[in-house]
C-alpha cells in the first residue's frame, strides 16, 4: 500500500479501518483510545481539585472531541459517544466540573 492510498480523503473514513487490521496499527490504535481514556480521567480528577486552571478544561474538550469524531471510529468499532457516557458515569460526582 502507497501514501497515496492511505493519506486518500476520497473515500469514507470507515473504510480506512480494514487497512488497520491485522497490523501493528492495530495496537497502536488500542493504545491510543486507551491513553484518552486515562487521560480524561486524570484531567477531570486535575479539574476537580484545580477549577480555576482552564488548560485542563480545554484539554478534556478536545479529548471529547476526538471520542466523537470520525477519526475515533477510524480507530475503532468502539461506539465513541457511549465510551464517554461510560468515563462520566465512572468518575460519578466529578463529571460536574466542566
Amino acid at each position: 500500500m502507497n501514501r497515496s492510498e492511505i493519506c486518500s480523503w476520497e473515500e469514507p473514513v470507515y473504510e480506512k479501518r480494514s487497512t488497520m487490521l491485522g497490523s501493528g496499527w492495530r495496537a497502536l490504535a488500542d493504545a491510543i483510545i486507551l491513553q484518552a481514556a486515562e487521560d480524561y480521567r486524570r484531567l477531570t480528577q486535575r479539574i476537580a481539585k484545580h477549577p480555576d486552571e482552564m488548560e485542563p478544561v480545554c484539554e478534556k474538550r478536545r479529548i471529547e472531541r476526538f471520542l466523537r469524531s470520525d477519526w475515533f471510529g477510524v480507530l475503532s468499532e468502539l461506539d465513541g459517544r457511549r465510551l464517554l457516557r461510560d468515563l462520566k458515569a465512572d468518575l460519578g460526582g466529578m463529571e460536574g466540573v466542566q
